[in-house]
């Protein structure tokens, strides 16, 4: 599996993930993220809309209290509801079926994949 960390043009640095609500239910995923933790610290959130099917699984049960998850690897699927996307943390594995994604870096949208 190919990772599409570059594609959401942050640049090099780690990402963590700060926390993942569902909503609308369970037709919207927003993934809140945190660039650069230890350096500029920019908050940035994908979020996934019209979701058919999310499949989550936690594979590290100790660290389940953590504030924080590194973004290890991320694959954005296609949208359209074609191939689901997976999001994989040090604590958890996340899979959405999704129609649409965008990419929100302080309340504005800078990459936007949309159903056709």
């Amino acid at each position: 599996m190919a990772d599409d960390y570059n594609l959401l043009g942050l640049g090099g640095l780690t990402s963590l993930v700060t926390n993942v609500n569902i909503s609308h239910w369970g037709t919207e995923v927003l993934v809140e993220c945190l660039y650069d933790p230890t350096g500029d610290r920019l908050p940035y959130s994908l979020v996934f809309k019209d979701c058919r099917a999310i499949k989550w699984n936690v594979h590290d049960e100790e660290e389940v209290e953590a504030e924080l998850a590194d973004l290890i690897g991320i694959h954005l699927g296609e949208a359209a509801h074609l191939k689901p996307a997976l999001i994989h943390t040090d604590i958890f594995e996340i899979s959405i079926v999704y129609g649409s994604f965008s990419m929100q870096k302080e309340k504005k949208a800078i990459a936007q994949a949309t159903a056709t």
